[in-house]
């Protein structure tokens, strides 16, 4: 059985369900476009080859666009209530028993991964997105790239050369781990 993608109408039913409203707090927002998740998984190269570790699944939208592709995600999820449904949520969708593994805890405490991730995909609320990055890039080297969907003024920040305007310690941090550039917008 194929893998299939939450729809909007889904995704509605499944917050109700489980009393989820994105908080500011959690800095959630939950992706419903198709279309929108396959291009995030599209511009990460992911492959079937691939190990993937996405920060902040949330409702699975993005979790099931790559695993669409056959290649196995570790998915980090702070919210108890997701993390526990997570699971569920793609069993319903056609994902094969041990393609996902979830782990339920704060991103930026997490040490150890299964799977030795080699790429790494997630929607990152502003508040913490270059923190969790940093912390990820650090605590796991095995990482080789990623695409991360965040706050344009965040994405600028972590791309920008040496003497642009937004030119910051966030760049310099980022740039010590490898080369940083946009790739487009949603």
């Amino acid at each position: 059985m194929p893998v299939t993608l939450l729809g909007a109408a889904e995704i509605r039913t499944l917050a109700a369900a489980l009393d989820v409203t994105p908080t500011k707090k959690l800095g959630q927002n939950f992706v419903v476009d198709a279309n929108t998740v396959r291009k995030i998984v599209h511009a990460a190269s992911v492959t079937a080859d691939d190990r993937v570790v996405e920060i902040g699944p949330g409702l699975g939208s993005l979790t099931l666009a790559i695993l669409e592709t056959g290649a196995p995600v570790t998915a980090v999820e702070i919210d108890h209530r997701l993390a526990e449904r997570l699971p569920a949520t793609a069993a319903d969708h056609g994902v094969a028993p041990g393609a996902l593994t979830v782990v339920d805890a704060d991103a930026l405490h997490v040490h150890d991964l299964p799977g030795d991730p080699n790429v790494l995909v997630a929607n990152l609320p502003y508040n913490v997105s270059v923190p969790v990055l940093l912390h990820f890039l650090e605590t796991f080297p095995g990482l080789e790239r990623g695409v991360v969907m965040v706050q344009a003024e965040v994405g600028e920040r972590l791309a920008a050369a040496p003497g642009s305007k937004v030119y910051g310690a966030p760049s310099a941090k980022a740039a010590w781990y490898g080369p940083w550039r946009l790739a487009g917008t949603v």
